[in-house]
C-alpha cells in the first residue's frame, strides 16, 4: 500500500510542480560562457562556491580574472568536503551576507552543487537552512544559480534534490524543491579532463546508477524514460573510455551529457534501494558515495529482476540495437552482466572493507525508511533482504540468494 501512495503522490508532484531543465553548455570552456551569461542576466556580486582543489589547482583563475575585469564585486567559499554538513551551509550564507549577493555561481562536485542549491534558497527564505529540509519547503524563489559539475555522475546541476549531511546522527538531511534546479549549467570537458580514472569510475557508475534506477520506477513519464534510456547506452559505450584515457574530450562530454540526463530522469521518477543503501553507507563510513552505489547495484538488480523483466529486457534490447528474439529473462539476465562486467573493467571492488556487521540492522532499517518515504520501487524490500545485501556486500559476493 505504501509503495502504491509513493507512485501515485510521486507522480502528482512530478506532473504538478514539473523539474525544468537548465539552460545547457558544454564543451571547452564551457565554464567561463556559463559566467558570462550569469553577468548579462544581471548577476553582479556573486558568491563563487567552489572545491578547494579548484583554487588551489588554479582552475578558478580564469573565472576569478574573468570577473574581476568585468567589476563583479565577489567572494569565493572553497571549504566543500564530500558529505557536507550544515555547518558549511551555514558559513556560505554568512559569507554571501557579507557581500549582499545576488547570485550564486558554483564550481564542484555534487557536494558542492548541493550545499550552493541549499544557500541560494536559505538566502531568500529567511536565513534558516534547517527550515527548508524536506520537500516543498522553498516559499520565495532562491537566489539566481549557475552551476558547473566537476564530475560527470550526480546530475545535481539538473536535479531538483541537495543532500546535507548530519555527522552527529549519520543521517542525511534530504531538500526536495523543484526550484533547486540551477538556471543553468555548463559542461566544461577542459575541467573534467583532469578527473583520475577511479573518481572517472566512481561518479560515472553513479550517473548509471541514476538512469537504471529511474527507469524501472514505478513512476513513469516519456521524456524521462527516454533521457533515462539515452544515460544508460552512453555511459555503457562512453564511460570505459574515459576511464581509460581522460583525455579523450568527446567520450568527457558525452558521459557529462549521461549524468545530465540521468539526472533529470530521477528528478522526475525517483530512485530505488540501491540509493537507500548507499546512502547510509556514506553517512556511517563517509564512503564515497559513487563507490557505494556501484558496489551495491549488482545486488538490488538481482533483487529487483523478478519484479522489472520487462525494463530490464527493454534495456538489453536498446543497448542491442534491433529486436531481440531472446526471452526477457535472458536479456534482463545478460544487461546484468553487462553492469558486472562494466565494475570490473572500471576496476570497482566488489566489497567495502568499512562495512561492519554490528552496524547491518541501524543501516537496513535507516534504509527501508528513506526508501518507504522517498520512492517508488519496482518491489518492497524486507529487514532481512537488506541485511542479505549488506552480507553480500561484505563478502564481495554479487549473487544473492532471497
Amino acid at each position: 500500500m505504501r509503495a502504491a501512495i509513493n507512485k501515485w503522490g510521486i507522480k502528482f508532484l512530478a506532473g504538478a510542480f514539473p523539474a525544468n531543465k537548465p539552460t545547457l553548455i558544454t564543451g571547452s570552456g564551457a565554464m567561463l560562457k556559463l559566467a558570462k551569461l550569469m553577468m548579462n542576466s544581471g548577476v553582479q556580486r556573486p558568491l563563487i562556491i567552489a572545491d578547494g582543489f579548484m583554487t588551489q589547482s588554479g582552475k578558478l583563475s580564469a573565472l576569478t580574472q574573468l570577473l574581476k575585469d568585468a567589476n563583479c564585486q565577489f567572494t569565493v567559499f572553497d571549504e566543500v568536503v564530500p558529505n557536507p554538513t550544515m555547518l558549511e551551509v551555514e558559513n556560505s550564507v554568512i559569507l554571501a551576507q557579507s557581500i549582499q549577493a545576488d547570485g550564486i555561481f558554483v564550481v564542484g562536485g555534487g557536494s558542492a552543487i548541493d550545499i550552493a542549491k541549499v544557500v541560494a534558497a536559505t538566502l531568500t527564505n529567511g536565513s534558516k537552512p534547517k527550515k527548508l529540509i524536506g520537500m516543498m519547503r522553498v516559499r520565495n524563489k532562491p537566489l539566481p544559480l549557475f552551476a558547473v559539475p566537476t564530475t560527470s555522475g550526480t546530475g545535481s546541476e539538473v536535479t531538483v534534490a541537495a543532500v546535507i549531511s548530519d555527522p552527529e546522527s549519520h543521517q542525511k538531511a534530504f531538500f526536495l524543491d523543484p526550484d533547486f534546479v540551477p538556471l543553468a549549467a555548463g559542461l566544461d570537458t577542459d575541467l573534467l579532463a583532469s578527473l583520475p580514472p577511479a573518481i572517472t569510475a566512481y561518479t560515472g557508475m553513479d550517473a548509471l546508477t541514476h538512469a537504471i534506477e529511474a527507469y524501472i520506477a514505478r513512476v513513469h513519464f516519456n521524456d524521462a524514460q527516454s533521457d533515462a534510456l539515452t544515460a544508460i547506452r552512453l555511459l555503457l559505450e562512453y564511460l570505459p573510455r574515459a576511464f581509460k584515457n581522460g583525455t579523450d574530450l568527446e567520450a568527457r562530454e558525452m558521459v557529462a551529457l549521461a549524468s545530465f540526463m540521468a539526472g533529470y530522469a530521477f528528478s522526475k521518477q525517483g530512485l530505488g534501494y540501491v540509493h537507500a543503501i548507499s546512502h547510509q553507507l556514506s553517512a556511517h563510513y563517509n564512503t564515497p558515495h559513487g563507490l557505494a552505489n556501484a558496489v551495491v547495484l549488482p545486488r538490488v538488480l538481482r533483487f529487483n529482476k523478478p519484479h522489472c523483466l520487462k525494463q530490464l529486457a527493454e534495456i538489453e534490447s536498446a543497448i542491442l540495437g534491433k529486436d531481440s528474439v531472446l526471452p526477457e529473462q535472458q536479456l534482463a539476465n545478460n544487461f546484468i552482466k553487462r553492469i558486472d562486467q562494466l565494475s570490473d573493467e572500471l576496476q570497482i571492488d566488489k566489497s567495502l572493507d568499512s562495512l561492519l556487521e554490528k552496524d547491518f540492522f541501524k543501516i537496513a532499517k535507516q534504509a527501508l525508511r528513506e526508501a518507504n518515504d522517498s520512492y517508488s520501487v519496482p518491489k518492497a524490500m524486507k529487514l532481512k533482504q537488506v541485511i542479505r545485501i549488506l552480507d553480500a556486500v561484505k563478502a564481495g559476493e554479487r549473487e544473492v540468494a532471497f
